[in-house]
């Protein structure tokens, strides 16, 4: 396993952690339930990256389709394929941001409403992102890995970091009481 992969993994124990304190802070909220199941499934999500790291699995899956199309004799006319689920993704992408921007205006500013909101959407975010890696068009796999700070890696520590931050914040967040008066 690669230094890169060690890394994350590491990483994702860290998010874990964080979503595991949130989450008795949600527990003690009555109001608070769908927090409590977001951050049990975040660490739950985080845990199933790590694994998925640890046997390699998206080279796995690239390999196997890459395999099933040689097989098939579509490896020569897979970018056509390719370009298609690259604009789906995109476009996907474009909608989940779009649906973030909406939901941020409609929420209350230094919540917890909100921080569960940024770490929802930052898992929103694994979805693209895995989904380009695994499409592996060679253009946009130029963008995601070259140079020495890959842009896939700097997408993948931002969206653990937001899921990360948001459920350390939430866990250190005073609840808010009704003001007399």
């Amino acid at each position: 396993m690669s230094l890169t992969s060690q890394l994350a993994v590491f990483l994702y124990g860290l998010v874990i952690l964080a979503c595991l304190a949130a989450a008795p802070v949600a527990a003690r909220q009555p109001d608070r339930r769908s927090d409590l199941w977001h951050w049990l499934a975040a660490a739950v999500v985080f845990a199933g990256l790590g694994a998925l790291r640890l046997v390699q699995a998206e080279d796995r899956i690239r390999g196997f389709a890459r395999e099933w199309s040689r097989a098939a004799g579509a490896y020569q006319d897979r970018t056509g394929l390719q370009i298609a689920a690259v604009v789906a993704i995109v476009v996907i992408g474009c909608v989940f941001t779009g649906l973030f921007i909406r939901s941020w205006r409609a929420s209350r500013p230094f919540s917890r409403a909100r921080l569960v909101l940024v770490s929802r959407f930052a898992l929103l975010g694994l979805i693209p992102l895995f989904a380009l890696r695994l499409v592996s068009l060679h253009a946009v796999d130029r963008v995601l890995y070259n140079g020495p700070i890959r842009l896939n890696w700097m997408l993948e520590g931002a969206i653990s970091l937001a899921v990360g931050g948001s459920a350390i914040l939430y866990a250190r967040r005073k609840r808010s009481r009704p003001r007399a008066g």
